[in-house]
């Protein structure tokens, strides 16, 4: 009885003996073994972008100008930065010459038309005096003194209606709703006609133009979703709503016009970095930091049904901020390391700890 036990543990001294030179021959060292999280590799949607630079513009700007020289300012009602409606009253002028003038033209004007009355009232009292009383001649010359005064008057009127125009034009308004950007003028100033005082940003839209590779414009379409990053890095959502028809020959870029939101904190002139979605589609993502690489390619370690991890190498496509696409290397239901990839060694046996794909969370 007691050769057989010790028989027995030999037995077994020899088995775990081999045991233990298959696993060490194998790197298999199950109590060294490292715990990791895998996920099976699953389909989910994909966008896939277009990158580019560009400066922030206004949508629209209008310069406002004085339509009348020789002037001087006498009231500036807005500033930098203010919001106008339609209409509303930017600056005065004096009105010192315009009103002189309309008062000599509204003269003119009251005098010629007393002056047809009289010459009208002569030609119809000509015509009523009997034949022979007047000679035609007198007639004829009453009737084109009628016809000389009327296109008097009419010149008159004309400039009585230049002058109130003029007069209408020492009160500067906005031609639109928007906001100031800029004011070039100051109280006391002379200011000439066709000369800036205002800058306005109407409806106070601002955009991004981003400049676009050639290779990248044609897939580029008006109101796709765009991302955009200003100075601050914060985000922004904004669409795309123009494509420039032509691409400059010297640069091969194209400009692909963003609209930006009303409440932007973006400002005209400053740089933006923009991410436009050109396409969303189904396809095999994995983790970005599933990913190892080797020899500058992408790899990402397998694990199979005994616990074993391989090396695999994959081919990469678009990715967003925490996945990429993989177009090749995987399938479907493969299960990947997502955690700890980094620390693995082709070969190696691991502990594995179950996550999704696409949360990590540990389940």
């Amino acid at each position: 009885m007691i050769a057989i036990t010790e028989r027995r543990r030999m037995r077994i001294a020899t088995v775990a003996a081999f045991l233990f030179l298959h696993s060490a021959a194998h790197g298999q060292d199950t109590s060294a073994a490292m715990t990791v999280i895998a996920a099976s590799v699953e389909r989910s949607e994909v966008t896939r972008s277009i990158t580019a630079t560009g400066n922030v513009v206004a949508w629209r700007e209008i310069s406002v100008s004085s339509e009348v020289g020789g002037l001087t300012v006498t009231e500036i009602a807005v500033d930098e930065g203010d919001f106008v409606v339609k209409g509303q009253v930017l600056a005065r002028l004096t009105r010192d010459l315009t009103v002189a003038a309309l008062s000599k033209h509204k003269a003119a004007v009251d005098e010629l038309q007393a002056s047809l009355a009289i010459a009208r009232s002569d030609a119809t009292r000509a015509h009523s005096v009997s034949s022979g009383v007047i000679s035609a001649q007198v007639i004829e010359q009453r009737e084109t003194l009628v016809k000389t005064t009327e296109a008097k008057l009419k010149a008159a009127q004309a400039q009585l209606e230049d002058s109130e125009a003029r007069d209408r034009q020492t009160v500067i308004v906005a031609p639109a709703a928007g906001m100031i950007a800029s004011r070039s003028v100051a109280i006391g100033q002379v200011v000439q006609a066709g000369i800036e005082m205002f800058r306005l940003i109407q409806d106070n839209r601002v955009e991004v133009d981003a400049r676009v590779l050639e290779s990248d414009l044609l897939a580029a379409r008006t109101t796709q979703p765009a991302t955009i990053i200003g100075p601050t890095g914060m985000p922004e959502q904004g669409a795309v709503r123009i494509v420039a028809p032509i691409v400059d020959p010297k640069t091969r870029l194209g400009t692909v016009r963003i609209a930006l939101p009303g409440d932007t904190q973006l400002k005209p002139g400053m740089f933006a970095r923009v991410e436009i979605a050109v396409e969303n589609k189904l396809a095999l993502t994995v983790p970005l930091k599933a990913l190892v690489w080797r020899d500058a390619r992408a790899h990402v370690f397998k694990v199979g049904r005994d616990n074993l991890v391989s090396l695999t190498e994959v081919g990469i496509g678009s990715g967003e901020a925490d996945n990429v696409e993989v177009i090749r290397g995987l399938d479907a239901g493969d299960r990947i390391v997502t955690q700890g990839a980094g620390l693995l060694n082709d070969g190696d046996a691991v502990n594995v700890k179950t996550a999704s794909v696409r949360s990590d969370a540990v389940r």
